[in-house]
């Protein structure tokens, strides 16, 4: 056979294929009515489990894995069918109404990143300075004010794994995402030069993101501190001429402090991504973007197959991270591995709420952070 015969053969059992899928495919959404009627669940793991071992069996041995792999991915996609015809919806009691002159929490102290991130997104709040994260979570978990600001991820320095975990342990929900420059300067006392300064304090992601400028100093002794703003203040009230401070040039000139250097961000376009927290799920007008956290096994396919789910369904990804999953879940199921996901999609969205539903059903591990628009920070 020429190449254009071995072509038509294949067309031709493509068709086949096609013809046989679309039979089966109606064949699934008959098994769903079936077990919706008999308050069966959706995943049968024995079931399946049979299946792929007799496909695996009766295939030849070059093509055992893949004869596998190609009747999983036939399978996952009529559990998908199945999961959208019958299953229910995930119960979400939800507000759309940001609270008027609403109480908030933030990290730092005035002048901070934090500050202005919460001043983007609250023009009259009343705002409450905390100085960890930690106490953030807290605030809003237990009521005592209305909405925390927190940095999850920065473009040059990656995310803010602390905030991430504690977004994990408290429970709270992401309302609303801002996005703010951070355009880092040299400060310190008035008169000071550059080349006086000696030791340079910043918050330890803001001293990532500077990296190239503090390798370009040499012998720069550099400290963590737990604020650039703060940073900034203790600078302003020592009387040392060798202390400097990254901060942003909004804070220098709060703190009388003069602007040795400007931009030493490595990045020039550099911008920290801030979360707004509340205590209950809210949910305002052009929320684009839903987050999650869930867990899988550790087995072969696993993530192939949940991310089988959003393709299946039309939702497309837009983050997705490998976390440490909470102590008593890995006591619990210490082969699991968990995942932070965003997806697009909105919780009016019957076919989101429905794959949400199925991860609380199905998965050991599955919580809910919020809906919000993430694509207009």
């Amino acid at each position: 056979m020429d190449l254009s015969e071995i072509r038509g053969k294949i067309d031709s059992i493509d068709d086949k294929i096609l013809d046989l899928f679309i039979e089966r495919m109606n064949l699934s959404l008959e098994v769903a009515k079936f077990k919706s009627a008999n308050n069966m669940v959706v995943f049968q793991g024995d079931r399946e489990k049979f299946i792929i071992d007799s496909v695996r069996e009766n295939a030849p041995e070059p093509l055992k894995k893949s004869a596998a792999f190609l009747f999983m991915n036939i399978m996952d996609i009529s559990k998908c069918a199945q999961i959208n015809e019958i299953s229910p919806d995930f119960k979400l009691d939800f507000t759309d109404k940001i609270k008027p002159r609403a109480s908030v929490a933030v990290q730092g102290i005035e002048g901070a990143y934090g500050h202005a991130a919460c001043k983007k997104l609250f023009d009259n709040g009343s705002i409450s300075f905390f100085a960890s994260f930690k106490e953030v979570f807290e605030a809003v978990e237990s009521g005592d004010v209305d909405y925390g600001i927190l940095p999850v991820e920065n473009s040059t320095a990656g995310e803010v794994t602390a905030n991430m975990e504690l977004l994990e342990r408290h429970s709270v929900y992401i309302c609303r995402t801002v996005f703010v420059e951070c355009a880092h300067v040299l400060a310190a006392k008035k008169g000071v030069r550059e080349e006086d300064v000696k030791i340079l304090f910043g918050h330890e992601q803001a001293i990532r993101q500077c990296t190239s400028y503090i390798e370009s100093r040499g012998n720069l002794t550099v400290i963590p501190y737990h604020n650039n703003a703060a940073a900034a203040k203790m600078v302003s009230e020592n009387e040392s001429g060798e202390l400097g401070c990254i901060c942003s040039a909004e804070c220098a000139e709060m703190h009388g402090l003069d602007i040795v250097r400007d931009s030493i961000a490595s990045d020039p376009d550099n911008r920290t991504r801030f979360i707004c927290i509340s205590k209950n799920v809210e949910v305002y007008g052009g929320a684009d973007t839903v987050a999650v956290s869930l867990s899988i096994p550790n087995i072969s396919g696993a993530l192939y197959r949940l991310l089988t789910k959003f393709a299946v369904n039309g939702l497309s990804m837009s983050k997705i991270l490998s976390k440490p999953l909470p102590t008593d879940v890995k006591m619990k199921y210490p082969e699991d591995y968990m995942f932070y996901i965003e997806f697009d999609g909105s919780v009016k969205d019957p076919v989101v709420r429905r794959l949400l539903g199925n991860f609380q059903s199905e998965l050991n591990y599955f919580k809910f952070h919020g809906n919000f628009a993430g694509h207009r920070g």
